[in-house]
């Protein structure tokens, strides 16, 4: 039986310099970030499918500290045997890739653009399917600022792009008749 964590947004699964376990992502999103006495970097972001924590397979400590963006569910994975080790080591690297690429692409283009980006990315499950976003689903606009290099007002501007117009019918007027005694 897999060993399964449920995180709640903002919670922190490790700080940097622990032990811990190789951690597959099932649903959330994880910040990895560089914490130190005066400032914290977001390094990159680990999405559904992704591996956390691929250090542990080599005996080090995390090299990041790990929090929770959005609810996240993650499954422990065992590393028992040298091509378990193996295959860790190899989706780790490629997942790398992948997510520094990402972390260019909500960093350079229009506010629109990246934000669109960060959406596709939040969309997406562990399988590689994509689902319909939910309120719930967001972390708040400072974060969304935060990730994308934007301030918090532009993120609520140019969310508001990517909604469909409400049109709210109007009720009928209603007049008050006054009736003048003469």
């Amino acid at each position: 039986m897999q060993n399964s964590l449920k995180l709640s947004r903002g919670k922190l699964l490790a700080h940097a310099g622990e032990l811990g376990a190789l951690w597959r992502i099932q649903e959330g999103v994880l910040r990895v970030e560089q914490v130190s006495h005066d400032d914290t970097i977001l390094v990159q972001l680990a999405f559904p499918g992704d591996l956390v924590g691929v250090e542990s397979v080599c005996a080090e400590a995390y090299a990041y500290t790990l929090s929770a963006l959005t609810a996240c569910e993650l499954v422990a994975l065992p590393v028992d045997t040298d091509f378990a080790r193996y295959s860790a080591v190899a989706q780790g690297f490629m997942q790398q890739q992948e997510r520094t690429r990402d972390m260019m692409r909500l960093r350079t283009g229009s506010v629109h653009e990246r934000l669109a980006y960060f959406l596709k990315l939040l969309s997406r499950n562990a399988d590689g399917s994509t689902r319909a976003l939910e309120r719930s689903d967001m972390p708040t606009h400072k974060q969304v600022a935060n990730i994308i290099g934007t301030a918090p007002e532009t993120v609520c501007r140019e969310l508001n792009a990517f909604l469909p117009a409400r049109v709210y019918p109007r009720s009928a007027r209603q007049f008050l008749n006054v009736a003048t005694s003469v």
